[in-house]
């Protein structure tokens, strides 16, 4: 019979440059029976790393595991989703704003019980059944939207809804379980860098505590409904809070404008923006179909944007970025120490949906979902 251990976590007092105490996140850690000591030890890190950077005061409870998995996957990432309506998550991030990043992002969204948004491979797009060809989907009437549902409905995991204080904040249940790779060797000491051939455990870790966290958007899903029969407008109800900060410049441009978000499956280039898509900071991956072959709650692959990228390089010390801190301040959490626009953030010595990162190398660069 397997074991089943528990490990909890809690940053309470972390200093950056000052004296300022400041709650963090708890993790409640349980191995499923299939970690080792060392990916316990090496996700304990991780954990109290996240915990050091946000102070929301919610329990994390995180169940994660050793399995074989897809060739070219390092890890994926099951987490429990809850949907709640357009008004309430933006009344929760006005309520929750503080730094500047917030104030901006929340006051260019769209007021009202709606959004806008750039939609196509609808079943009902008024350019033909599950067409390429985008339009705009207002949530108020109109060719191609046979109704608001999906304009008025954000999706999003448990652990983001306990951080905007729309779910309990230390509700016990499970909030998503972790899977590792057993195929590959991991290098589980930082302090010395990653020996080549190996990959960073703990950076691996943080990215998938992140899509746990709620760096979790739903393109992946409009495109796993864009075959025949594929699914009207109202029925896709998947977007995430990250997806409210994904832009385009044809989506702000003639027809659409500040706020309206690009939720579109092509490769047109999407990036991040907390002031309506006025001002781009990063480029999100386009997709695993249709765009550039990553799954779109990424950020933009070899640009080296941050620890949610969809990819890791054997070798590769993984870092929390600026820009991770950013995208997690703006879809609810609160940060620890506001990061400046150019400072990079090193970590350390240094119903379920699920998302999974790929392993890259110079010589192979292999994937799947």
């Amino acid at each position: 019979m397997n074991r089943i251990a528990r490990v909890t976590i809690s940053l309470l007092v972390v200093v950056f440059g000052s004296s300022r105490a400041s709650a963090g996140l708890i993790f409640n850690i349980t191995n499923q029976g299939g970690a080792s000591p060392q990916m316990m030890t090496g996700f304990s890190q991780a954990a109290g790393m996240w915990s050091s950077l946000l102070n929301d005061s919610i329990t994390v409870n995180i169940r994660i595991n050793a399995v074989a998995l897809s060739p070219g996957i390092l890890g994926n990432t099951s987490a429990f989703f809850d949907a709640y309506t357009y008004s309430s998550v933006r009344n929760a991030l006005l309520n929750d704003a503080t730094s500047t990043d917030d104030l901006s992002s929340v006051a260019n969204l769209p007021s009202g019980s709606v959004h806008s948004m750039l939609i196509n491979r609808t079943s009902n797009n008024p350019n033909g059944a599950l067409s390429a060809t985008p339009y705009f989907d207002t949530g108020l009437g109109g060719a191609g939207q046979a109704g608001s549902q999906n304009n008025s409905t954000i999706r999003m995991t448990s652990a983001n809804a306990k951080a905007m204080g729309l779910y309990p904040a230390n509700a016990s249940g499970s909030d998503g379980t972790i899977n590792f790779t057993t195929s590959q060797a991991f290098d589980f000491d930082r302090s010395n860098g990653i020996s080549a051939g190996q990959v960073d455990f703990v950076g691996l870790a943080l990215h998938e505590i992140g899509h746990l966290l709620g760096f979790r958007g739903g393109i992946e899903n409009l495109i796993s409904n864009s075959t025949s029969p594929g699914l009207q407008d109202n029925q896709l109800l998947f977007l995430g809070p990250i997806d409210l900060f994904r832009f385009s410049t044809r989506s702000i441009g003639t027809g659409g404008g500040l706020g309206v978000n690009d939720w579109t499956a092509d490769s047109t280039a999407k990036y991040f923006s907390v002031d309506g898509g006025a001002t781009s900071l990063a480029a999100f991956s386009t997709g695993s179909q249709y765009g550039d072959g990553f799954e779109a709650h990424h950020w933009k692959n070899n640009l080296g944007l941050g620890v949610m990228d969809p990819t890791i390089v054997s070798g590769e010390l993984v870092s929390i970025s600026n820009i991770d801190l950013r995208a997690f301040d703006v879809i609810g959490y609160n940060l620890t120490a506001v990061p400046e626009p150019s400072s990079l953030v090193l970590v350390g010595i240094a119903g379920l949906m699920g998302t999974a990162i790929r392993r890259r190398s110079a010589a192979n660069k292999i994937g799947g979902k």
